[in-house]
This record gives C-alpha cells, sequence and structure tokens, in this order.
C-alpha cells in the first residue's frame, strides 16, 4: 500500500518535466530557423510574391502573380536556369490590384524551375516563391505535322467541299487554316476546327489549288499557338457532272411519294402535275403506283384502264445556273405498245402530245428496255424556268411504263 501512494504523490511534477522538455524542442526549431534565415543578427525580409500563375510560350514564359503591398519594395527579380539567369522589374505601387504581369523572353526550350524574390532600396530581400513553366521551341516545333486532307468534292450548289482526317486533341491541334482563290480571284481563308473534318469552301475558284497549315497549342496555358509549314492540295478538278437533284427537283424518286391513293395500288403523285387521262385508275387516282411495296412513277392504259391519250406528268423547276444540263430518268419496267417521252420545255407548261415536238427538248424512249436510264442533255443560256417530266400516249392495249426515279444533273467545267 504505501507503494501506491508514492506513485500518485507527484502528478504535478510529471507534467511540468513534459512542458519543458517540449518547450526545449521548439525553441531548437526556432533556433534553426533563425541560423537558416538569419545569419548576423536579425535580418529584415519585404513582402514576398503570392499566387504565382505561369504561362508557356514560344521560347518565352509569362506569369502572373500577386505582389505583397509592402511599401518598402522597390522591385523584383526572377530566376532560372539554377540562378544562372534573372531578370528585375522595377515596382511602382501602382498595380491594379497588386496584380504584376510579366513575360520572361529568351527561355530555352524546357522546363524550367523560376525562383521570385522581392528587395527594397536597402538590400533587404523576401522569403522565396518557386514556380515551374515550360519554354516551347525547335523541338516542339519539328514534331508537328499538317492535318491532312483526305478528299474533295463539288456540293449541290457548285461550292468545293474537302474532307480532314481526324487527329487526336492530345497533342495540341485545334485548328486548320486554308488559303484560296475565290470565283473573283480574290484570296480568301477560313479555319477549320479540329472537331470538323467536313467542310467547303465558299466561292472557291473551280479547280485553282489550295494551301493549308495546321495550328498547335502545346498545352492549356501557352500564350503562343504553333503553326505547321503550308501545305498545296489539289481539290477536285476538269469537267464533271454533278448531281443537283435533291436540290432542284421535288419528290424525285426512289421511292415516289403520292399525294394519296386508293390504298391499295394507284395514287396521286405529290409535288408533280398529272393531267386528267394521267388518273385514270378507280376514285381518280392514277400517275403513282405502289409496285412491289415501292413508290413508282406511272402510265398505264389497259387491262381495264382507259387509254391516256395526252398523257402528262411534269413539274416546273428553276435551274440557277447557266450551262450544260441533262435530265434523267430510271426505267423499272416497260411495254411495247404506246409513245413515250421524256421532255425538257423551256417556261411553266408542258405541250401535249400532239405538239410535242413544239417542246424545247425532248426525246422518245419507246422502244428501251427494263432498266435503261433515257435523259435529255441541253444547255442554257441563263438562269430560267423549265418544265421537267413525261408526255406520252397509252392505248388501252397493254401499254405502261414505270419509272424508279428522275435525276438533274449540271455540267461543270
Amino acid at each position: 500500500m504505501p507503494t501506491m501512494k508514492y506513485v500518485y504523490r507527484y502528478p504535478a511534477m510529471l507534467l511540468c518535466i513534459i512542458a519543458a522538455v517540449l518547450m526545449v524542442n521548439a525553441c531548437s526549431k526556432m533556433d534553426e530557423y533563425k541560423e537558416k534565415y538569419v545569419s548576423n543578427g536579425e535580418t529584415t525580409y519585404t513582402g514576398k510574391i503570392d499566387s504565382v500563375r505561369m504561362f508557356s510560350g514560344k521560347n518565352r514564359v509569362k506569369f502572373k502573380a500577386l505582389l505583397n503591398p509592402d511599401p518598402r519594395v522597390t522591385g523584383y527579380r526572377v530566376y532560372w536556369g539554377g540562378k544562372a539567369d534573372s531578370i528585375t522589374f522595377p515596382v511602382t505601387h501602382t498595380e491594379p490590384g497588386g496584380v504584376i504581369e510579366q513575360i520572361i523572353p529568351n527561355i530555352p526550350e524546357s522546363e524550367q524551375t523560376f525562383e521570385f524574390v522581392t528587395f527594397d532600396a536597402l538590400g533587404n530581400r523576401s522569403i522565396s516563391t518557386f514556380k515551374n513553366a515550360t519554354s516551347y521551341g525547335s523541338r516542339y516545333q519539328e514534331s508537328l505535322i499538317n492535318r491532312k486532307i483526305i478528299n474533295s468534292a463539288l456540293t449541290s450548289n457548285l461550292q468545293t467541299a474537302i474532307t480532314l482526317v481526324n487527329m487526336d486533341k492530345a497533342t495540341g491541334v485545334f485548328n486548320t487554316e486554308v488559303r484560296y482563290l475565290t470565283t473573283n480571284g480574290d484570296s480568301a481563308s477560313c479555319n477549320i476546327p479540329l472537331a470538323t473534318t467536313d467542310t467547303f469552301l465558299l466561292n472557291h475558284q473551280y479547280g485553282s489549288l489550295i494551301n493549308f497549315r495546321t495550328w498547335y497549342r502545346p498545352d492549356s496555358t501557352s500564350i503562343d499557338n504553333f503553326f505547321t509549314a503550308y501545305t498545296t492540295f489539289q481539290p477536285v478538278s476538269g469537267a464533271a457532272w454533278i448531281d443537283l437533284t435533291s436540290q432542284i427537283v421535288k419528290n424525285y424518286g426512289d421511292p415516289f411519294q403520292r399525294s394519296s391513293w386508293d390504298g391499295s395500288r394507284w395514287g396521286i403523285l405529290a409535288d408533280w402535275t398529272s393531267s386528267a387521262d394521267v388518273k385514270n385508275a378507280s376514285g381518280g387516282n392514277g400517275g403513282y403506283e405502289l409496285r412491289s411495296g415501292v413508290g413508282m412513277l406511272s402510265m398505264e392504259g389497259g387491262w381495264g384502264l382507259p387509254a391516256v391519250p395526252n398523257g402528262k406528268i411534269y413539274q416546273v423547276v428553276n435551274l440557277p445556273y447557266a450551262g450544260k444540263w441533262r435530265f434523267l430518268a430510271t426505267v423499272d419496267a416497260l411495254g411495247s405498245a404506246g409513245t413515250k417521252y421524256i421532255a425538257v420545255n423551256a417556261g411553266t407548261t408542258m405541250p401535249d402530245f400532239a405538239n410535242i415536238t413544239t417542246a424545247t427538248w425532248y426525246y422518245n424512249f419507246s422502244t428501251v428496255a427494263a432498266g435503261a436510264k433515257p435523259y435529255i442533255e441541253f444547255t442554257t443560256t441563263s438562269a430560267m424556268d423549265v418544265c421537267i417530266g413525261f408526255v406520252s400516249n397509252m392505248p388501252n392495249t397493254g401499254s405502261y411504263y414505270k419509272v424508279k426515279n428522275v435525276s438533274l444533273s449540271y455540267y461543270k467545267q
């Protein structure tokens, strides 16, 4: 029992001993700090630079930071290259919001550590602030490749279209610049962002060469863009037929659309004008036929259908360019009976069968085989409206023809 009393008699003394040990240890660390920063007595430190942000660049870097409001500070110095190089900037204390922003030129291509210190008129310095940044140069430049153009064609409105390869965004690529001549002979350019692979060159002079280069930004902080050398590309050129059907013709087939029908086979074509005798099926339908599940343009006489002596199916279209055109029909099936014309007539009307020779352009396709593609080539001297379609005399002796589609093309040269 005496032993137990001894253990609990001096708790205050034990706590004092522990506190003394901790104090000695803390003083020791403070002395180490003073030895590190104070060599000869007390040293005065100027306010240090804070919140430094670094930006990469081409053989240069940029920084943005907050300057301590210490009124004694007269300037600051930035070191790099293991303090082998430095640059000094004055402080006026008029910097808006205390923000300092500078570009450091002539930085060798590499990642560098930059040391920032302030100083006063007496030579007192601040504690250093360190930040890293990268300077890019010739090595990075030589690694860049131009984004390739892999295809070129004419669009339906006769603009030169180009297709570019996909590239990895991680390489820093973000834009391709294209320079070309316009139809007026002027210089033009356009920028194609990385996300775009297909585009067109507005008013490009058909067949003329284009020059292009690719832009890179090495990282998200870079203040500079890098460019590849220009590459020359030959886009689509030479004479070619350009299909303008979808731009000019309504309801051109594959399949043809109907505006109404009998719910079984016969109907009326949408967007086309059909003469009264073409509508010779039940309910005033005709001109449209659902054939093997596909809508087709149709004329037929016989098998219970009356004759079609003046059959006309046509629509008015606008030809936006002067030059050579081709109107074509793809025939799915036809019989030997009847007389069948494909026609183009200037203006907004189509001649009757009896006057078909007064049409501006026409062609008799009565004897072609199933699957044939009869066409008319014609030349206009200006933009104009024309009537395109079919004019036929179909007796009620089993005459017919079925058209899968029509097309309208322009000859670019």
